[in-house]
């Protein structure tokens, strides 16, 4: 009786493996077998379909796969059978559920087997714009399934934004924060709908970072046009002078000079105490890059103002000693000694009052301003800490406290912290080569003599403007920024003195073309100024 049964047994295999089956999953039955694998997931149509053989000691394969088509390095061909161990790409130009058969063969022996592959249909696809800002024109588009010889409609719903039946729309958004964007298509069969929540930044803008004398603090202004501009605290608090605040790339950097910036023979004014730091643009992640070491040094070596060159390194001026550099990415490095310096045989005179004041990096030179009482003009380095030159054209007549230049233009706008060659304090431009100085903004609010502008430092070394900087466009219209500090507001020195508010105090600009010179803002005792040209 046994041996019936398993006789009986043995039959039903040798018949199931002649059979035709139609199977979801993949079985290990035998030695001999024909199998294979769609891709996992959800596929949608279009669809090139990719089929993995998972066969098993098969001499010949026929592969039969009805309303798809042959997709090879040629193209698409109207194919829809193959006796290749693996197929081609099978490509589905419309969804539905499609039947894929697999004979095998071996010897004399024969397997078929049968899946069944569905395809979806595609659901539109919204293709979301970047760095969507208010008050900006933003373009969508779609993608979505079609059939051959049928158009799409489209019905886009933007909300605040409006609506619209374009493919692409252009639109505007006017409130920042998360806006839902709907989209239906009609494919000429039926409607299908999708929605995605985009982020609206607010007005993208350039803006100016400055350091404010009589609250201590750091604060930005974006010179935003569609939406009122605010003054926001970057919560960055400052020592009593800040007089250098520069943007590169995605870092704002500060040097803060201390206590002490005009002579002093003793006292707490005397010590080193100054800094320079780093920090996100948003104010956080404070780094201190480098400070002097105070029983080694005094406010003679402290950081006054500072530039940040194309290859990362911090260069920074010190009021006796000359010019330091650092890499700006250093943390809580040790104070470098001097590099570029000026002696007498440069100066072809005594250099006890040669004071240093602002540093630029223009082309591969470096420009330090001097702004003593003998000591004036601009003096060019290499990055090596060689000395080129200086200019010799009328613009080395002045005591240059700061200065910026505007490359588009070529020229060199600067502000004088002292009366020389018959100018008072004010703020001037020249050609790049140092000629032609003329008046930008020298009337008496600018004048430290009238006792308007701050009378802060000793006389002949005021601190004056610490902080200029420029926005042209292509189309050489602009301004010059720079900071306004009244005597009301602040003056003295060792430390300033201040009065009850800043309210006569601020940030000035200049038009380049037009030539008229106002106030940006008021409020504040600009120190460092620096413009952050990339619109964020």
């Amino acid at each position: 009786m046994k041996k019936f049964r398993l006789l009986y047994f043995l039959m039903g295999l040798v018949l199931l493996s002649c059979s035709k089956q139609e199977i979801s999953g993949i079985g290990q039955q035998g030695d001999y077998l024909a199998n294979f694998d769609f891709p996992k997931g959800v596929l949608t149509a279009p669809a090139k379909v990719v089929i993995t053989n998972r066969s098993k000691n098969a001499d010949k394969f026929h592969w039969q796969f009805p309303g798809g088509k042959v997709l090879d390095k040629k193209g698409l061909h109207d194919i829809s059978e193959s006796d290749k161990m693996v197929p081609d790409t099978v490509y589905y130009e419309l969804p539905g559920e499609y039947t894929v058969t697999l004979k095998t063969w071996q010897g004399g022996k024969e397997a078929e087997m049968i899946k069944k592959i569905k395809l979806e249909k595609m659901l539109p696809k919204i293709i979301v714009p970047e760095n969507i800002a208010i008050y900006e024109d933003v373009t969508f588009d779609a993608k979505a399934f079609s059939y051959p010889g049928q158009d799409l409609t489209y019905s886009w719903d933007f909300g605040e934004g409006g609506t619209s039946t374009d493919k692409s729309p252009t639109v505007q958004f006017v409130t920042e924060g998360d806006h839902l964007v709907t989209l239906t298509v009609n494919d000429g069969v039926e409607q299908l709908t999708s929605e995605v929540t985009v982020k609206v930044k607010g007005e993208l803008a350039k803006t100016i970072y400055f350091a404010d004398a009589f609250t201590k603090k750091i604060y930005r202004y974006k010179l935003t046009v569609n939406t009122a501009p605010q003054v926001e605290d970057l919560g960055i608090s400052t020592g009593f002078n800040t007089f250098g605040v520069s943007v590169k790339g995605d870092k704002l950097y500060v040097s803060e000079t201390g206590l002490g910036t005009s002579y002093v023979g003793s006292g707490a004014a005397l010590i080193a105490d100054g800094y320079l730091k780093s920090f996100n643009l948003d104010g956080s992640n404070e780094k201190l890059i480098t400070k002097p070491v105070a029983t080694t040094l005094d406010y003679r070596d402290d950081p006054w103002m500072h530039t940040v060159d194309q290859y990362g390194n911090i260069w920074w001026t010190c009021r006796n000693w000359g010019v330091r550099v650092v890499n700006a990415s250093s943390n809580e490095a040790v104070y470098p000694a001097i590099k570029l310096k000026i002696d007498a045989t440069i100066a072809g005179e005594a250099i006890s009052t040669y004071f240093y004041s602002d540093i630029k990096e223009v082309g591969s030179e470096m420009w330090v301003s001097m702004a003593g009482t003998t000591g004036k003009g601009i003096f060019k380095f290499n990055q090596a800490g060689d000395y080129i030159g200086k200019f010799t054209t009328d613009i080395s007549k002045h005591a240059i406290r700061s200065f910026v230049v505007d490359k588009q233009h070529n020229y060199i706008y600067f502000a004088t912290n002292r009366e020389d060659a018959g100018r008072s304090t004010g703020i001037y431009r020249a050609n790049i080569d140092g000629s032609n100085v003329i008046s930008i903004d020298n009337d008496a609010s600018m004048k430290i003599e009238a006792a308007n502008y701050s009378i802060q430092g000793a006389a002949g070394e005021y601190i004056y403007v610490t902080g200029l900087d420029i926005d042209v466009n292509a189309d050489g219209e602009g301004y010059l920024y720079y900071g306004y500090r009244h005597n009301s507001t602040v003056a003295g020195n060792n430390p300033p003195t201040f009065g009850a508010s800043a309210a006569n105090s601020g940030i000035k600009r200049y038009n380049l073309k037009t030539g008229v010179v106002d106030f940006l803002i008021k409020g504040y005792a600009p120190y460092g100024l620096a413009l952050d040209q990339v619109k964020r």
